[in-house]
């Protein structure tokens, strides 16, 4: 391969079309050779009397490259599909960075230069920043195995290569099943109650098919509609029944992608992987780098969340079973629920909501996001028309301070059948400075997920989706508007999962405020605002009949924290869901049902850690109390909070942002294990 291959060259931004399979597994090899040799220098020189400049920045280097050309490759991986040859290069890719990131850290050499300058007189007087640096770097290698006797590590490092596969295999599973299913419909009637937008969406799926009439398909934008608003019952329930059944030894394409199998080793294996790093279950691991201090008190708070939730729930099951009665349902099923309450939301609060999504387009709505941003953080963001993109409805924004830029974010804001079935952030590449003192800026990119306007129809956000885009917003800005200079502190993949959702969580709550949504808010047409009387009568429909996605929430966070918790006590997946839906009223699903297998929260780094979300979302409803008291809109408390949050990136813990921004300490209830709280399952 010649040097001209585009993931070696120096690059201010990705060179994304010019990227093909062949320069993978090249660029990859090149990089981690270079790496084993700089690595062995800088061994050499810092064996003795290491500094932090030539062992902690000079080894930080190393991983940034190998990071962001690996950050490239995974992007690239998830947002368009190249064949078989991209696939099989970006696996060998993977591979090839997992075995030199486990050589690495078994490095014994390296791991006691870090030691000696950690222990030395000129890291007692390091800031801050630099200690939690340090840190960090001597944990990772603790949770590696370093001090595992031979064997030992060598058992780690399969479990983790298996873990990693068993992973892949999963997605790989989920993937099929989701696509191996399809509905075509010829009578117009079995749709009805869908949008015009969606009805053009499953006539371009049977086109595309080579069909007449529409096609339906199990991705998850069109499950949500179809829950919500089909009028055909048979219909909601045959969706409901293949979506909940995707990947298991149910439904229509029973055992063919059986992800029961995988989830049961996969569980086992990350099992015996905590247990040989002295820990007792995979969760106790999941929380070295969290808030929260034991498995006991993540699972007291997630049972409170659900005490305090249930009161609701039986109200909001009983309003909703006293609705269907009157519209001759004497049962209300699983696939019935979201689609009466959607329904009494319309007849209680006057179609309130009915077209709401046309006075949010994407590109307006966007477009005051971005001028939100820069009042509250002192910011200027400015869309680069000409950029290298992977896909022509890649946008890219540029994000600067006081004249000088600070970051990227790209936007891929819609479905495409080749990129996964949800929104997500991902970081190709941290915000750094090297020895030399030269800035490398940081790039998030946000897939929205959103379904694309078709003819006359342009993307119109419904709530749910105004809420999606402003919690990757947050994400993104998190990741770009940090001010540290190192490379292991300033991403957000840096931070544990509850402060990285926190920010996401936050911005989720500027969709909830009336005064916020105001502003917000214009026809896509006419520029026409909402009333404010329409805007509260909207926001109460939005909260009208919500306690079932909260409890939802709360059982998913369960069923994942006891999953790994309780490994190895007798239970299956299916006995331990089993559990868990009876802690929680009102919730109960078909027993053909297979929630963990398509549950990919389990396999996208979520692993014990899906609590986060309830965690953070607390915590942020106590943070936005401040911008409610203060006015939404106050860029002095913008200001405090990017402070807070933002700018130090992972170089102190959440509790310590929070009680800063806060002015107070938080509330010893929210931690709290009390004794009445039940006790974990067993």
């Amino acid at each position: 391969m010649p040097d001209n291959n585009p993931l070696l060259q120096h690059w201010d931004l990705p060179p994304w079309p010019d990227i093909r399979a062949e320069h993978l597994v090249h660029a990859i090899d090149t990089l981690v050779a270079d790496n084993r040799k700089a690595i062995a220098g800088i061994i050499a020189s810092q064996s003795t009397t290491p500094n932090w400049d030539d062992l902690v920045l000079a080894v930080d280097e190393t991983d940034a490259r190998l990071d962001e050309a690996m950050g490239v490759i995974e992007t690239l991986s998830m947002v368009k599909h190249e064949g078989k040859a991209w696939d099989a290069a970006s696996g060998t890719c993977r591979d090839a960075a997992a075995q030199y990131k486990s050589e690495k850290m078994g490095n014994h050499a390296l791991f006691r230069a870090y030691q000696r300058l950690a222990q030395s007189p000129a890291a007692a007087n390091y800031d801050e920043p630099r200690k939690a640096v340090l840190n960090k770097i001597l944990r990772r290698f603790r949770l590696s195995g370093i001090d595992l006797p031979i064997e030992q590590q060598q058992t780690l490092a399969r479990l983790n290569r298996d873990i990693g596969v068993l992973q892949s295999l999963f997605l790989t599973n989920l993937e099929g099943a989701s696509a191996a299913w399809s509905k075509r419909i010829d009578d117009i009637s079995q749709l009805r109650g869908l949008s015009a937008a969606t009805l053009e969406r499953l006539t371009v799926n049977a086109q595309q098919a080579g069909h007449d009439g529409w096609l339906m398909r199990l991705d998850q934008d069109t499950y949500t509609r179809v829950m919500a608003y089909a009028e055909d019952r048979s219909l909601r329930e045959e969706y409901f029944v293949a979506y909940s059944t995707r990947a298991s030894d149910q439904g229509p394409h029973d055992r063919q992608f059986d992800n029961g199998p995988v989830l049961e080793l996969l569980l086992s294996m990350r099992h015996q992987k905590a247990r040989l790093l002295g820990y007792e279950n995979f969760a106790q691991l999941s929380l070295v780098t969290e808030m929260a201090e034991s498995t006991e008190q993540v699972t007291g708070f997630l049972r409170r969340q659900i005490v305090q939730a249930t009161p609701e729930l039986e109200k909001d099951a009983q309003e909703l079973k006293a609705f269907a009665l009157e519209r001759g349902m004497t049962e209300v099923h699983p696939w019935d629920h979201e689609f009466l309450a959607e329904q009494l939301r319309q007849q209680r609060l006057g179609g309130a909501l009915k077209n709401l999504r046309t006075y949010f387009p994407l590109d307006g709505t966007l477009q005051r996001l971005c001028l939100f941003s820069e009042r509250m953080f002192g910011i200027r963001i400015v869309e680069q028309k000409e950029c290298s993109r992977w896909h022509d409805n890649v946008r890219l924004f540029e994000i600067s301070e006081h004249g000088q830029v600070v970051g990227y974010i790209y936007l891929d804001p819609f479905h495409r059948d080749e990129a996964p079935d949800f929104a997500w952030t991902a970081t190709p590449r941290n915000r750094r400075v090297n020895a030399e003192g030269r800035l490398t800026l940081p790039i998030a990119v946000l897939h929205g997920n959103f379904t694309p306007g078709i003819a006359e129809h342009p993307c119109l956000l419904a709530h749910k989706d105004l809420r999606v885009l402003f919690h990757e917003f947050g994400h993104c800005l998190q990741h770009v508007l940090t001010r540290s200079p190192h490379h292991r502190l300033s991403g957000i993949t840096q931070l544990g999962r509850d402060s990285a959702e926190f920010t996401g969580q936050l911005f989720e709550l500027w969709c909830l405020s009336g005064e916020f949504l105001l502003w917000l808010a214009a026809h896509h047409q006419t520029g026409e605002r909402l009333a404010e009387a329409r805007v509260d009568a909207a926001l109460a429909a939005i909260q009208t009949q919500t306690s079932r996605q909260t409890a939802e929430l709360l059982m998913s966070a369960l069923f994942d924290f006891e999953l790994h918790r309780s490994q190895g006590d007798g239970r299956s997946v299916e006995q331990i869901f089993d559990d868990v839906q009876r802690e929680i009223p009102h919730l109960q699903l078909p027993p053909y049902c297979r929630f963990a297998n398509s549950f990919d929260y389990l396999v996208t780094g979520y692993a014990a850690s899906v609590y986060a979300y309830k965690w953070s979302g607390v915590l942020a409803t106590e943070v936005f109390k401040r911008f409610q008291r203060e006015w939404v809109f106050n860029p002095q408390t913008g200001k405090a909070f990017r402070e807070a949050f933002f700018s130090p990136g992972d170089s102190r813990s959440l509790l310590v942002a929070l009680e800063e921004f806060l002015g107070q300490p938080i509330a010893d209830s929210f931690f709290a294990t009390p004794s009445s709280s039940r006790c974990p399952l067993n």
